[in-house]
C-alpha cells in the first residue's frame, strides 16, 4: 500500500509541475540571466520529424520551470559542496573569477566552416566598394587568456584552433585578420575581463583598440587624454547569474574623450542620444548595457570628426565597449547585429557610403552565430 502511495505522490508532483509549467504565464526575459527565455514552440509535422520541436520543447520546459532561479541556486550550492570545479558552465576560478567554460561542442566545425565561407564571400563581393581592407577581429574568451585564474585541472577548449583556421582562411590584400589573444595576454595580470561576466572590460577593449588603430594607420588616443570615470562598482554579470554565489561585484569604467561629440541613433532614429554611454542602465541589472544602450539591430553614430570616412561594424556585444574608442577616427559609424537585423547589408553600405568595415566578434559567438548568413543579403 505504501508503494502505491509513494507512486501516486510522485505522479502528482510530476504531472502537477508539467501542468503548472503549461498554464502559468510564460516569462519572456530573465533579468537575472540577462537573456530571453524559450517560449512554447508551435507544433508542426516538419519540426517534429526533424527533431526541432522536441529540442525547443525541452528548452521551453527548462526555461519556464516553476521557481527556476531558486532551483538553480540550490543545485549550485549542492554541487559546490561536492567540490565541483565548475557548475552550469562556469568555472569557479581564483580571486573570485567566475569564468565561462567552453568545450568542443561549442565550436561545431560545420557551422564554423559555413560562417568562414560566408565571410569570404562577403569580402570578395564588397571589397571593390571600399578604400581599405576589411578588418576581422576575433576576441578570445577569458578562459583562453586568464589561464592563471582557472581552477586546477580545468581543461577549456583551445580557441587557438579557431584562430589558426581563421588566419589560414582569411588571406590576401582585401582582408586584415586581427587575433586579439596575444595583445590581451600581454596584459593578463590587469583587469581586462570582468570577474562575473563574459565580456572584456573597458581596459581590455582599450588595449585591443590600440592594436587595431596601429594596424589601420591611426594614432591611438592615449589613455591619459580620456576622462576615466568609475561608473559603478556594483556590476554582477552573466556568469554570476548562472551560479548566483556570493562574490565581489565588478566595476565598470567609462572612457570619455572630451573633444569627441556624438549623436547616436538607434533603429533609424527610434531613440536618440548625445552620448555613447546610456547611464540609465547603471541602475538596472544589465549594467553592461550602459555601453551604447545594449543590443540593437541597427545603430548609427555621427561624430564631429570630419574626414569623410564611415565605418560599418558587423558585431556582437563585445563591440559595444570598443566603439567609443574607434569613434575618434570616423565621421560616422554604422553598427549591425544580425541577431536582430533583417535588412540588406549591401544596401546599408551603399546608402551610408561605407568606406571601411570591421567584423568584431567573440570567438564563441562567431562559432555559434546561426544568423551570420545575413551578411550576404
Amino acid at each position: 500500500m505504501k508503494a502505491y502511495i509513494r507512486t501516486a505522490i510522485f505522479l502528482i508532483l510530476v504531472f502537477g509541475v508539467a501542468v503548472f509549467t503549461i498554464v502559468k504565464p510564460q516569462k519572456k526575459f530573465s533579468s537575472n540571466e540577462n537573456r530571453y527565455l524559450q517560449q512554447r514552440p508551435s507544433f508542426s509535422l516538419t519540426s517534429f520529424q526533424e527533431g526541432n520541436f522536441s529540442k525547443e520543447y525541452e528548452s521551453y520546459v527548462t526555461d519556464q520551470f516553476p521557481y527556476r532561479d531558486q532551483w538553480i541556486e540550490l543545485k549550485v550550492n549542492i554541487e559546490r559542496m561536492m567540490q565541483r570545479k565548475d557548475v552550469n558552465g562556469v568555472y569557479f576560478g581564483k580571486d573570485n573569477y567566475l569564468i565561462a567554460k567552453h568545450s568542443e561542442k561549442d565550436f561545431e566545425p560545420e557551422l564554423i566552416n559555413k560562417n568562414i565561407n560566408r565571410l569570404n564571400k562577403f569580402i570578395k563581393n564588397s571589397s571593390d566598394m571600399l578604400k581599405n581592407p576589411i578588418n576581422v577581429m576575433l576576441v578570445p574568451t577569458s578562459s583562453q587568456v586568464l589561464v592563471d585564474k582557472l581552477p586546477m585541472f580545468a581543461a577549456p577548449y583551445d580557441q587557438d584552433r579557431l584562430m589558426e583556421q581563421m588566419k589560414q582562411s582569411l588571406q590576401g590584400e582585401k582582408v586584415s585578420f586581427l587575433d586579439m589573444t596575444e595583445t590581451l595576454k600581454q596584459h593578463q595580470k590587469e583587469y581586462i575581463y570582468y570577474r562575473t561576466d563574459h565580456h572584456w572590460t573597458t581596459l581590455g577593449a582599450y588595449y585591443s583598440y590600440c592594436e587595431w588603430a596601429k594596424r589601420n594607420g591611426f594614432n591611438p588616443v592615449s589613455d591619459k587624454d580620456y576622462k576615466i570615470q568609475k561608473a559603478t562598482d556594483e556590476f554582477f554579470g552573466t556568469t554570476y547569474s548562472k551560479v548566483n554565489v556570493p562574490v565581489k561585484a565588478d566595476s565598470i569604467k567609462l572612457y570619455e574623450f572630451p573633444a569627441l561629440k556624438c549623436e547616436v541613433k538607434i533603429n533609424d532614429g527610434e531613440k536618440k542620444k548625445d552620448s555613447l554611454y546610456d547611464k540609465e542602465y547603471l541602475e538596472q541589472k544589465d549594467k553592461y548595457a550602459t555601453f551604447l544602450g545594449g543590443n540593437h539591430a541597427y545603430v548609427t553614430i555621427d561624430t564631429n570628426v570630419k574626414n569623410g570616412r564611415t565605418l560599418l561594424v558587423i558585431k556582437d556585444s563585445f563591440a559595444h565597449s570598443f566603439i567609443p574608442f574607434a569613434a575618434n577616427h570616423y565621421e560616422k559609424i554604422v553598427m549591425i547585429d544580425y541577431r536582430y537585423f533583417n535588412g540588406s547589408t549591401k544596401k546599408v553600405m551603399e546608402d551610408q557610403k561605407v568606406t571601411d568595415v570591421l567584423v568584431l566578434y567573440n570567438t564563441v559567438n562567431f562559432a555559434q552565430d546561426k544568423y551570420f548568413g545575413k551578411i550576404l543579403k
